[in-house]
Parts: structure tokens; sequence; C-alpha cells
């Protein structure tokens, strides 16, 4: 396929987005609520219960959405779906049952993070001659430097707030990647991607539920499972959008950071439930704004394009920054 896609002139139903969310809130909180009442003193069930909460969650609000995929995969969306989120799945389930031996999660953790964006750009133009011999639109030199980055950014990340959420334990670090998935979706959309866009809601609403039921199971709280799922799907959506959509490197960059921001509260308040608010609100600032901007550019785009203009260009999007 080509590296980047034109922009979709087809409008998400609204109306199905919001049954598709609701579905995968419905499921993911089930599943928390039954994992947590059948196994209620342990640990592991704490822990993998979020996980396959918001996996079954995603791949129900999905299939309402009516996406399409193909095996083996061919597209971006079907090694997302297909191929990098399964493998988060199976990632942290095993996770969730190392006991003491917490470190050795990050072990398949780091394969992950290897591996993640070069899964994303399989046979893509950046990586693969797909009009002859030597039209690959990155050297090889250029494919090393350019994946390593994104591996040493999805590690960062992934890391600095799986630490937040167990420097500071609760449902904040969750919350936040939800909001952040649920932004990134719709900049997705915002910017020209909108079958693209549309896997972040689902995500964000399996996600959000499954924080909210685990307040009702015993035991403190595990929520390293949604914050590997929610690093990685964050990492994913953007990913998608900036190589395969018309997405922007800067919004791109400030979403995917967004979540960071959590960490300020932690070096300046005592209060923990203070803290786990301010956290909440400091992520959400960038990515409200980023929003805002994109969404004043659409509107903008879409009054140029009405009859008796010119109307954007792929170009257009792509100067969003």
């Amino acid at each position: 396929m080509l590296a980047l896609r034109a922009a979709e002139n087809v409008m998400p139903d609204p109306i199905l987005i919001l049954k598709a969310m609701a579905a995968a809130a419905v499921i993911a909180a089930v599943v928390v609520l039954h994992f947590g009442f059948l196994w209620r003193n342990a640990r592991a069930a704490r822990a993998a219960g979020p996980v396959v909460g918001v996996a079954v969650g995603f791949a129900l609000g999905v299939w309402l959405l009516g996406m399409k995929f193909s095996w083996p995969p061919r597209e971006d969306l079907d090694r997302l779906t297909l191929v990098l989120l399964p493998a988060a799945v199976v990632v942290e389930l095993a996770a969730a049952f190392v006991g003491r031996w917490r470190w050795v999660a990050w072990l398949p953790r780091l394969v992950l993070t290897t591996v993640a964006a070069r899964i994303l750009l399989d046979h893509s133009s950046y990586l693969t001659d797909l009009a002859g011999p030597g039209t690959r639109e990155w050297t090889a030199e250029q494919t090393i430097a350019i994946l390593a980055g994104l591996a040493a950014a999805l590690t960062v990340v992934w890391a600095a707030t799986a630490w937040l959420a167990r420097r500071s334990p609760g449902r904040a670090v969750p919350f936040s990647l939800a909001g952040a998935c649920a932004g990134a979706g719709v900049l997705v959309m915002l910017t020209g991607y909108a079958s693209g866009g549309q896997l972040g809601l689902p995500l964000a609403a399996a996600l959000a539920a499954a924080a909210i039921a685990s307040l009702a199971v015993k035991g403190p709280p595990e929520p390293g499972g949604m914050v590997g799922l929610g690093v990685v799907g964050l990492f994913s959506i953007l990913m998608i959008g900036r190589f395969f959509g018309n997405l922007s490197t800067v919004p791109a960059v400030v979403v995917f950071a967004a979540p960071l921001l959590g960490w300020l509260p932690e070096l300046a308040h005592r209060w923990p439930r203070v803290r786990a608010a301010l956290g909440v609100v400091l992520v959400g600032v960038p990515v409200i704004v980023v929003l805002a901007l994109a969404a004043q550019k659409f509107v903008k785009d879409s009054k140029s394009s009405a009859p008796g203009s010119s109307g954007p260009s792929i170009d257009d999007y792509a100067n969003f920054k």
C-alpha cells in the first residue's frame, strides 16, 4: 500500500461510534468485575482482568464499527488490530502472572517496543520498493535511525507511565491514557484518516470503563496491564495517522508525550488525591489544545472545499504544526 493515504471523504457515523464505545465500555467493565469477584484475593486476577476486559471491549467495539480486516495482514489497520495489539495483550497477560519477578515482564515488553513501529510500517513505501527497485522512501540508514527513535520513544513513555502508576497507586494513569487515546483518535480523524482514528475511541472507552470497574474489586489496583495496552494503542493510533494519514509530527509528538505530564504533580504536591486529579488535568491540557487547533483547521478547510472553492489538499493537512 502507499505510505500516505488520501484524505477520506466519508465522515464517520457519530451514532455508530457512540454505540461502539458504549459496547466496549460495558463489556470491559463486566469482564473486570467477573475476574475480580470470581478470584477476589488473587493479585494475578486483578491484573489480568483489565487486560482481558480492554481487549474484548476493544474487539467488540471495532466489530460494531463494521471495519473489515484481512489475514494475512496487508495494511496498517490489519497489522495494528491483528498483530500488534494482540501481541501487547499476550505480553500483559504474561506480566500479570510473574508475581514478585516484575522485572521479568519487561523483557517481552522491550521486545515489543523494538518491533512495534516495524510491524506497523511493514510493506509500506517507506520500507519496500513498491513501485520498482530503488523506490522506497527511506534509505537503510534512515530506516535504522527512525525505527530506533520510535522504539526509544515508546520504551520511555511506557516505562515512565508504568512507573508513575506504581508510584501513585490508583486509576489516574489509566484515565489519562484513555483520554489521550480518545484525543488521538479524534485528531487522526480530523486530519483526514477517519477509519484509522475511529480505532482510538473504543479503546479509550474500554480503558476508562475497566479503570472504573476496578474500583469495585477488592484489593489494591493493578493498572499495569491497562497502562501497557493504553501506551501501545496510543502509539499505534498516532503512528498510523502520521505515516499513513495526514497528521504532522508536532501534534503527534505532543499527544504521545502528554501522559508524561502526570509526573509533574508527583514532584510538587503531597496529597495523593490532589496529585491524581492534577495529573489527569495536566495530561488533558495539551491534548485539548492540539484538538482545538485541528478542529479549527478542519472547519476552515471544510469551508474552503464548499462549491466554488478549490478545496484542501493532502499538503494542507500535512502543514498543521
